[in-house]
């Protein structure tokens, strides 16, 4: 056999063998991607120019793959606002908080899932600063503890509630009526999908899932009592409150702090839909996003009372500790539910630094509009131009707005 036809007949038969592996192929799935193969060159520092920029359609600038943000939020929330409390349900209080979302977008196809995380917590208190009866602790102060038998951590007393008040160099109480105490945490889960691009590049993003919010609202009244001095009274205050001694009992040396609070527990279970609406110019992402959510809010109220009744050897500084009692109520329990809608909408601006990590700021408004426990907070006018500062179970649908503004991070999103 010649060389001629040799190589002929060797050329022919890898031209079979060839066609035959690609036919194979095609007659079975490929393998699907792997979702935890994201940027395996963890090249998230690698720059980016604006000729990229210019020649990237708007499609190949929406990021594949795994994503995640953190933002932290300054949002100012709302105050109680039921009809016969203090008339300042439109008083907003400044707080703070965090946003995280982890999602992934695939890039076989325009869906993916987003986790979001948000804790927010806003509150105001009225009230003042007031000093005990024995306003200052000689031996506390010089680090000498008070009836050791020996050495104590830091110099401090045997019986903390004796001594000063850490960190401080005298006994004092902070009195007053909590005006706002709410902390809010939304744990959402949904399924995402991404259109394609708009005539101009935006592109839109809707969005299916399911949305847990607690709602925890708090109130607190704390007054004291402490005689007076010398028969001289101290003015009038709802939260300061003489203690006047009788013919069976002598208070001269004797102080009472009493405290109520109350706690109000709002598990929200909602579905939510919404959509994320983004356009990139250059090397900025303009961004806005609305979330619905409606569901169910199972709610739990409870609250107790506490009085602190210290005597005292004398009533001028230096005096020692008698006794310090504390009696506290059982807890008192109420449950609830109700229907409950709300929203979540935000508008940030992103810049983008490298390949794959943006800086934004933005706004963000969620406003629990209807059926959320919270409590009652009064003061009643009473004759004698007296102020009675009270606290109640609430009024169980009323609503909460947290809004503010925002800056954060993003990575591939």
């Amino acid at each position: 056999m010649s060389v001629r036809k040799l190589t002929t007949k060797l050329a022919m038969l890898l031209v079979l063998i060839t066609g035959g592996v690609n036919a194979s192929a095609k007659d079975h799935d490929l393998p699907p991607a792997d979702p935890f193969a994201f940027d395996p060159d963890f090249n998230w520092f690698e720059p980016i120019y604006d000729a990229d920029i210019l020649d990237m359609k708007p499609k190949k600038r929406a990021h594949v793959g795994w994503f995640s943000t953190y933002d932290r939020i300054h949002l100012y929330g709302s105050r109680p606002n039921q009809d016969d409390d203090l008339d300042d349900g439109n008083q907003l209080d400044p707080g703070g908080g965090h946003r995280y979302e982890i999602g992934y977008m695939r890039p076989d196809a325009d869906t993916g899932m987003l986790f979001s995380f948000i804790e927010n917590s806003a509150g105001a208190f009225d009230g003042v600063r007031v000093d005990r009866l024995n306003r200052l602790n000689e031996n506390d102060l010089n680090g000498e503890p008070t009836y050791a038998l020996g050495d104590t951590r830091f110099g401090l007393p045997v019986f903390p509630e004796d001594g000063n008040v850490f960190g401080f160099s005298r006994r004092f109480y902070d009195v007053g009526l909590t005006l706002n105490d709410m902390t809010m945490r939304s744990y959402e889960l949904s399924k995402t999908w991404r259109m394609e691009p708009y005539h101009y590049g935006g592109i839109l993003e809707p969005m299916l899932g399911l949305r847990v919010v607690t709602a925890e609202d708090g109130s607190s009244l704390r007054v004291y009592k402490r005689p007076l001095e010398d028969g001289v009274g101290f003015g009038n205050s709802p939260y300061i409150i003489p203690l006047i001694s009788t013919v069976d009992i002598d208070y001269s040396n004797t102080e009472i702090l009493e405290e109520s609070a109350a706690e109000i527990d709002n598990n929200i279970y909602t579905l939510q839909a919404g959509f994320r609406y983004f356009k990139y110019q250059e090397r900025f992402c303009y961004s806005a996003e609305f979330r619905a959510f409606t569901g169910i809010n199972l709610q739990t109220y409870s609250s107790r009372r506490v009085e602190t009744t210290t005597v005292y050897d004398g009533n001028t500084t230096g005096s020692e500790v008698d006794s310090n009692i504390t009696v506290t109520t059982p807890a008192q329990f109420l449950q609830n539910e109700e229907f409950m809608i709300g929203f979540d909408a935000r508008a940030e601006i992103g810049y983008q630094l490298t390949k794959m990590i943006n800086v934004r700021c933005g706004m963000q408004l969620i406003d629990l509009a209807t059926g959320v426990w919270r409590s009652s907070r009064n003061l009643t006018e009473q004759t004698g131009g007296l102020l009675t500062p009270s606290i109640d179970t609430g009024d169980r649908s009323q609503s909460y707005v947290a809004v503010g503004y925002t800056f954060g991070i993003e990575l591939n999103r």
